[in-house]
């Protein structure tokens, strides 16, 4: 999730999605008729007379078309551009431009004004989870905050709310354009040996970061789909850090997570940094052969025999680099200790 109170007097504004049909150009104002004088007496016959009032009232229309139709551009743009909400300080604003939405999440692009650079607003739907979660999720996105890394996705506010009757946690974050690990495999289907070292050696930076707070945070829901890749440098950061766990006992004690990146403990509901060394250990799997791990299980129960009986997906036997087959296998050990 990283992967919600709009105290904006403007929040209730919403934009009408539905495309506007574009008027139709008169042809008359492109294809001009022929002159009226030479249909007279310059050996074209004699012709009708053109009726100029007739002709200037077809002008007039056609322009208003014309006018009407930028009116209708220049809506659409300013809605765009408009504001809907504010954050409770006034420094970020909601434009009603969607980026993206999930099963618990719709991202917005947003504007810290006191940068003046783009923003993503993550609107999270909270109204699931009791009064005790919701206080731990408050605490753990306050952490956050001050969070600061080259290879973790950047969190800059946060604060509750209600939308049309149900409890919602906004979230502003670094807006990342260039998309996920998972978007680049779809459209690549292979990546180069020096680009997955150098990007795995990114991710490993940004969780030894994470796992090194005091007390260490747990992404618990790490994959190719939170790994969000930046344009500019060509560098990758961890982002979704909405699961994460500030592991303030000995032990975490809640199953959250996606199924093929979860490790044998996350299902007994105690665990610690090392399943986070896990999902590393299939995102490299999947990385390196382009494949979702445990593809061929065809439900959640499936994966989760296969898993607590430490039966490797079967994309792992198609790993051909032996030093790479190594490290993955070392990452997805059944015994945590052993990672």
């Amino acid at each position: 999730m990283c992967v919600l109170c709009l105290h904006c007097p403007h929040a209730s504004l919403s934009c009408d999605p539905t495309p506007k049909s574009d008027l139709p150009v008169n042809l008359k104002l492109l294809i001009p008729g022929p002159d009226p004088m030479e249909s007279r007496g310059h050996g074209w016959g004699p012709g009708p007379a053109m009726d100029s009032d007739t002709d200037s009232s077809t002008d007039s229309e056609g322009e208003e078309r014309v006018r009407e139709r930028v009116r209708q551009r220049e809506e659409q743009e300013d809605v765009e551009s408009r504001a809907i909400a504010t954050s409770p300080d006034g420094r970020f604003l909601k434009f009603c431009m969607e980026l993206g939405r999930g099963s618990f999440k719709t991202v917005y692009r947003g504007l810290d004004t006191d940068t003046t650079v783009e923003v993503a607003w993550c609107e999270l739907q909270t109204s699931r989870l009791s009064r005790e979660e919701r206080h731990r999720f408050q605490e753990e996105v306050q952490m956050l905050k001050g969070l600061q890394h080259p290879n973790i996705v950047r969190f800059y506010d946060s604060w509750k709310c209600r939308m049309q009757g149900h409890k919602v946690l906004i979230m502003v974050t670094e807006l990342m354009t260039s998309g996920t690990l998972k978007t680049y495999l779809k459209r690549f289907k292979e990546m180069k040996l020096k680009l997955l070292q150098r990007w795995s050696i990114q991710i490993l930076r940004g969780l030894n970061f994470l796992h090194s707070r005091s007390p260490p945070i747990l992404h618990r829901d790490l994959k190719c789909d939170n790994i969000f890749i930046t344009g500019p440098a060509g560098s990758v950061k961890i982002g979704d850090l909405g699961l994460a766990t500030l592991k303030k006992a000995p032990f975490a004690k809640s199953v959250i997570g996606t199924p093929e990146f979860m490790a044998p403990e996350m299902y007994e509901e105690r665990y610690d940094e090392a399943v986070d060394v896990y999902a590393f250990g299939m995102c490299l799997l999947e990385m390196t052969t382009s494949e979702y791990p445990y593809s061929e299980c065809h439900s959640a129960a499936h994966i989760y025999r296969k898993v607590t009986s430490g039966i490797k997906p079967d994309s792992f036997f198609k790993v051909k680099v032996p030093e790479l087959k190594e490290i993955i296998e070392g990452c997805i050990q059944t015994n945590s200790s052993e990672r």
